[in-house]
């Protein structure tokens, strides 16, 4: 006991004298592991989240939804799951009516003028029994509100806007009460009736009871949504299938659509974005890991290769070589001990910077971020063993030498290659020290590859989350472009209903704030090609109009004076995705009006007439003159605007707030600002991950350049003793890692571009389907990465100056202590 206490003791005298290394490798296995299960928690406690908090609410299992404009008496879509073959399949109903409103949300600070949608829900018992709408602050609706002018605002929007718990509305002119603000499951993320998600600041989520709603939509006795939550052990598919015949059978020739809980935007991008982050996550904490874990093999096994001659003078006093190998092993595994301990804290620091992070993006009724034990110890065992291994493995290899080769100290007292002589064969500049650099890299060159492969994987993990964050910008800046063009003042009017052309054109002839604009169309519809299929916003433009007219990077604008159908405008990224080209067919589902109320839905096939290059493929263009096509010819529900000559746009989208039927004014440009703040909001969890990367890159150089000093204190103390200039010594130390930073940083660029070409085009299309991004890196990005990478690795050796410039030359000389 007493001489295993001996050991311990002289293996913590050896972490004393070398603290500041011992903490910085220690670090370096922290950020590895501690990130690695910070990441992979990350992934389990949200889908966690996500489950606890749709049960809390009760989110829907299936959704009967009427195609857009139609709507039944109330009751009908009730009797739907009624008339079901097995009705106890259902365990609860509600039917909703769902409308767009224009929301006026103005303080007395400032203006918020933005679209929205009123959910008027059933109040009969305190609440809807399906999809509950939760208050965050305020209070719940009651029975006695229904009918009457009060509301839930939703809280997301009233959050980003810092309003009071409880004041007043204008929902589509109509003054109105909140009296709280709430949450529902399918508004966990806000998304536009256009698909922008995230819109927090920019739709306003509106809640009311039936009664309310049906009054104010001007829809009396109206709904035309159902949503519905299946019993334990049903199964939702069937009950789907026999939904669908139901409808068909009770409401013919009105569009209506069954659709699921995964096919409810928000909850498919919520869900769908855990599994594209999980394996986002797991690349980069794999990228992280993997690097510290190389740098902690290389410095830990340079420790025990720089105390190689204490090792063979105890060997030639006759000490056995179990005692000798205990001291570095004892080391390692102190070192390797306490990056797992600290790795546990950097766990739950990354956890708690991720919460406060997704709390902004998506907050949920239920949160938590427990680190999971498992991800925790699988980071900690690989966190463990791979700087262990670095100690035993040159242990092994000096209690295996002969005293008198352990002992040997100078420039080959590390066993190298053979690779050393390499240098003499290069065109290198003449002179001992200008090859010197080039010698200690290949003398050594599997201490070289690992100090380069810790470099550059953290070089790999900056370099792509600088590149995401340049391509999103592209990209935003590419579609602001092609939505804007040389009007950045227009304004987009959507109205609550369809509306005779020839009306609105007369009203807007005599509106003083409107310099011109041009009445169209705008719907939802699908698109498809053979098996491939895609959700489209729909404008019905007129192509012959003064109005704007979106660009054209291949074929014609669609033009609808023909016989048939004027063809269709994709995007670009559109077209990719249906694998079609300019001149193919392609099915177009769309709406098409019956009469007042009914609406169904019919498949047409149509030509695509030319491509545009915004990179949301949602957007596509058919000519005003082929309305007919939904039935709705002469009928406009959509308004481009321009500002009269000295009216702000701001002060138009006020007047058209005002203006009878509006339910939405905004600037045209909102879909590209939309997407813009998503991409703000995820610069937060990117920087985490940068910084990471930042911190490990400089932990590696640090640590490199101390041991590097350590295992050639004999080398420096000779030159030192021989009259070499400080600056000289130094200068040798710079070169070399000024070399590995180079390589590093270039291998580092290589794959940071290879896991940024991964994420765009095969994960981002599964997470993001919507938007095509194209790759971009910025010279500001390659910039840092040469900042990082070879400059800060380079001048690493200067943090050694004072050490040298306090050397015991005769102590670090003397062979014999």
């Amino acid at each position: 006991m007493s001489r295993a206490r001996f050991w311990l003791r002289w293996s913590l005298r050896d972490l004393r004298e070398r603290w500041l290394l011992v903490l910085a490798i220690a670090l370096t296995i922290a950020l590895g592991t501690g990130c690695f299960a910070g990441m992979v928690s990350t992934t389990i406690w949200r889908r966690d989240a996500i489950d606890a908090s749709t049960e809390l609410l009760r989110m829907h299992d299936l959704k009967v939804e009427l195609a857009e404009g139609a709507a039944v008496p109330e009751g009908s879509l009730r009797a739907l799951a009624d008339a079901l073959a097995d009705p106890h399949a259902v365990a609860a109903v509600s039917e909703r009516l769902v409308v767009p409103v224009a929301v006026d949300a103005s303080t007395d600070a400032k203006t918020i003028l933005v679209p929205g949608g009123l959910i008027g829900v059933e109040l009969a018992d305190g609440g809807p029994a399906v999809d509950g709408i939760e208050p965050d602050a305020g209070r719940a609706l009651a029975t006695e509100d229904d009918g009457t002018p009060t509301a839930l605002l939703e809280y997301r929007f009233a959050r980003f806007h810092e309003l009071a718990p409880e004041g007043t509305l204008v929902v589509s002119g109509r003054q109105m009460s909140y009296v709280g603000q709430a949450s529902t499951p399918e508004m966990f993320l806000v998304i536009t009736g256009g698909g922008a998600m995230m819109a927090d600041a920019s739709f306003a989520g509106v809640f009311s009871g039936l009664g309310t709603a049906q009054d104010i939509a001007g829809m009396p006795g109206l709904v035309n949504d159902l949503v519905l939550r299946i019993a334990p052990g049903a199964d939702r598919t069937a009950v789907a299938s026999d939904l669908e015949r139901t409808a068909a059978r009770l409401m013919p020739g009105i569009g209506v659509q069954v659709l699921t809980r995964d096919d409810d935007p928000a909850y498919r991008v919520l869900v769908g974005d855990i599994d594209g982050d999980a394996r986002f996550f797991a690349l980069f904490a794999v990228l992280i890991l993997v690097g510290a874990a190389f740098a902690a093999f290389n410095l830990t096994s340079r420790i025990v290769d720089a105390q190689r001659r204490q090792i063979g003078i105890g060997m030639a006093l006759g000490l056995p070589a179990r005692w000798l190998a205990l001291r570095p092993l004892l080391m390692g595994a102190e070192i390797a001990v306490l990056g797992v301990i600290l790795g546990l804290g950097v766990g739950l620091l990354f956890n708690a910077w991720m919460l406060a992070l997704l709390e902004q993006l998506m907050p949920l009724p239920v949160f938590e971020a427990p680190l999971i034990p498992g991800s925790f110890l699988g980071a900690a065992v690989i966190g463990f063993a791979v700087p262990f291994a670095g100690t035993l493995l040159p242990v092994r290899r000096a209690i295996r030498m002969p005293p008198v080769e352990a002992i040997h100290a100078g420039p080959r007292s590390v066993r190298g290659s053979g690779l050393a002589h390499i240098a003499s064969r290069l065109p290198l500049p003449r002179g001992t020290f200008a090859r010197s650099p080039f010698r200690n890299l290949l003398r050594a060159p599997r201490r070289s590859l690992l100090t380069v492969l810790g470099i550059a994987a953290a070089i790999g993990v900056l370099v792509s989350m600088a590149a995401m964050i340049d391509s999103f910008d592209v990209a935003i800046r590419q579609g602001e472009a092609a939505t804007v063009g040389d009007r950045a003042d227009r304004v987009t009017v959507g109205l609550a209903g369809f509306l005779p052309g020839s009306s609105v054109d007369a009203a807007l002839a005599t509106e003083p704030a409107v310099g011109s604009s041009a009445a169209g169309l705008r719907v939802g519809a699908i698109i498809s090609s053979g098996d491939r299929e895609i959700e489209v916003r729909l404008d019905l433009i007129d192509v012959r109009g003064s109005g704007w007219l979106p660009s054209v990077v291949a074929g014609t604008l669609p033009d609808g004076q023909g016989s048939g159908p004027g063809g269709i405008l994709l995007a670009e990224e559109a077209a990719r995705d249906l694998g079609v080209a300019v001149g193919d067919e392609v099915v177009l589902h769309h709406p098409r009006r019956t009469d007042g109320t009914t609406v169904d839905t019919i498949a047409t096939s149509i030509r695509v007439t030319g491509l545009h290059p915004n990179p949301i493929r949602s957007f596509a263009y058919l000519d005003l003159a082929d309305a007919e096509l939904l039935g709705l010819e002469g009928l406009v529900n959509m308004i481009d605007a321009v500002p009269a000559a000295g009216v702000s746009q701001s002060d138009l989208i006020r007047a058209a707030f005002a203006w009878p039927g509006v339910a939405s004014a905004e600037p045209v440009s909102i879909e590209a600002q939309v997407y813009s703040d998503v991409v703000e909001e995820f610069v937060g969890i990117l920087a985490i991950i940068e910084g990471v990367a930042l911190l490990l890159a400089l932990l590696v150089a640090f640590n490199s350049a101390s041991i590097a000093t350590d295992e050639r204190s004999r080398e420096h103390a000779t030159m030192l003793a021989f009259g070499v200039p400080l600056r000289r010594v130094l200068g040798i130390e710079i070169a070399e890692c000024v070399m590995l930073g180079v390589v590093g940083t270039i291998v580092g660029l290589g794959t940071g571009m290879m896991v940024t070409a991964w994420f765009l085009f095969v994960e981002l299309p599964v997470i993001m389907p919507e938007v095509g991004i194209p790759i971009a890196v910025a010279p500001g990005t390659v910039l840092v990465a040469a900042i990082v990478g070879v400059v800060v690795v380079g001048l690493a050796p200067l943090l050694m100056t004072r050490r040298l410039r306090r050397m015991d030359l005769p102590g670090t000389l003397r062979l014999v202590e």
